[in-house]
């Protein structure tokens, strides 16, 4: 853990140095007109084909270590309709670091849940302590209306989680369906073109489960703001802008609330062509509910016309 908890105030510390410099002469510099900064693939309502695979790092608090290579990307089937699709196609998760193991490389038996909101995984006893395989993937699907309420954009739709993943530890063995709705707005009074505040909401349940499994009732937000720091340009730190991101979770099962928060730091290399940086926090995060410690994620969108 304390090797872990080096590794977090070395990249942590970089992304600081990162945003000092990028931020030196910030958006004095930004001009009226400047084509681009709008373009990184982060605003819900731009439905441009999109490929955005990213690995994740995420540790919780009860001591489940997750890695993730996953492939992200949006397909439209239409001006105000697109689905995006998310494969974790390399997983593995480790349990060594929770109350499971049994200190001779076998853990179990008990359950542990791998996330806000997660079913528990079950191990039986004398079990193995990791997995490496395919994760649970899903479709969201996304409709942008012509509502106007409030000032804003509004887009509804509905997430699917599927039970793909090839081992036990990996998935939910559970089909969740997700009902969204997404309420995005330009922010008028930033000194930049570009920035929007996204509050998108889903309620998660489970259609069907294993026996093994518990229910699933949860409500997720992901609460966004776009906010460009430096305008596009052949500098190094030109670019550049902050996406900081919330997450509201309630388990309405446990009847637990939970809270995580990731700034994202990412650069556009050129139109369409995105690198970014996002680690993560949980705020005061339980242990025995699956609440998220810390989180890396490293990212590249493309945009692919």
């Amino acid at each position: 853990m304390v090797r872990s908890k080096m590794i977090r105030l070395h990249l942590c510390g970089s992304l600081l140095t990162l945003i000092a410099l990028g931020t030196g002469p910030v958006l004095q510099a930004a001009e009226p007109g400047v084509e681009g900064l709008g373009e990184t693939g982060t605003d819900p309502r731009d439905f441009a084909p999109k490929f955005m695979p990213y690995y994740r790092y995420t540790e919780l608090e009860n001591g489940l270590e997750e890695n993730v290579l996953t492939l992200f990307g949006l397909y439209a089937f239409a001006p105000k309709f697109a689905m995006t699709y998310e494969i974790p196609l390399g997983m593995k998760r480790d349990v060594r670091g929770t109350d499971l193991h049994n200190g001779d490389g076998t853990c179990g038996p008990g359950g542990v849940p791998p996330g806000e909101g997660q079913p528990p995984i079950p191990l039986p006893a004398g079990g193995d302590c990791d997995a490496v395989g395919v994760g649970d993937m899903n479709l969201r699907f996304m409709y942008r209306t012509d509502w106007d309420a409030l000032g804003g954009d509004w887009l509804v739709g509905t997430q699917i989680d599927f039970p793909t993943a090839n081992d036990d530890k990996l998935g939910s063995e559970s089909l969740k369906i997700g009902p969204m709705f997404a309420y995005v707005k330009d922010i008028e009074a930033y000194p930049a073109p570009g920035a929007f505040v996204a509050l998108m909401n889903f309620y998660f349940f489970d259609a069907y489960r294993d026996n093994s499994r518990d229910d699933t009732s949860m409500y997720l937000g992901r609460w966004f703001f776009m906010l460009p720091l430096r305008p596009p340009g052949k500098g190094f730190f030109d670019g550049i802008y902050a996406l900081p991101e919330f997450q509201p979770i309630y388990d309405f099962e446990q009847d637990h609330f939970s809270f995580w928060a990731g700034p994202e730091i990412g650069k556009m290399l050129a139109p369409g062509n995105i690198v970014y940086v996002k680690p993560g926090f949980g705020v005061d995060p339980d242990k025995d509910e699956g609440d998220r410690e810390f989180t890396f994620e490293v990212g590249w969108r493309y945009f692919m016309d």
